[in-house]
């Protein structure tokens, strides 16, 4: 389960932070500032926040209450994500990756207290 933990913050870290800067530093980012239409920018600054976890937790994540904290708050981004990306139906590999980092985030952290210490 460790591995899979790690796997699951790396993973996190490189798909967020790849799409704050994909969002943040794109056309419709913050050279569009003051365009009215910020909004890749805007979710570009919480993908950075949501990649941050990774790092923040990455210390702490032999302890329960740190991985409990960041595997429930990536568990509902990453779920919110996907349904959101489902429902619009048109990022199939979006939906994927979020979907399968859901699904990583689930089996984290029902299994959490076998691999982390209280």
């Amino acid at each position: 389960m460790n591995i899979l933990l790690n796997l699951l913050l790396i993973l996190n870290a490189l798909t967020e932070g790849l799409a704050a800067a994909g969002l943040i530093g794109g056309p419709d980012g913050i050279s569009a500032a003051g365009a009215g239409q910020m909004w890749s920018m805007h979710y570009g600054f919480a993908a950075l926040a949501i990649a941050s976890i990774s790092i923040w937790v990455w210390p702490h994540r032999h302890h329960l209450q740190s991985i409990t904290l960041a595997l429930g708050t990536l568990l509902v981004f990453h779920t919110g994500l996907c349904a959101s990306l489902a429902l619009a139906g048109d990022q199939a590999a979006g939906m994927a990756a979020h979907g399968l980092l859901a699904i990583m985030c689930v089996i984290l952290f029902v299994q959490r207290r076998a691999f982390a210490e209280a």
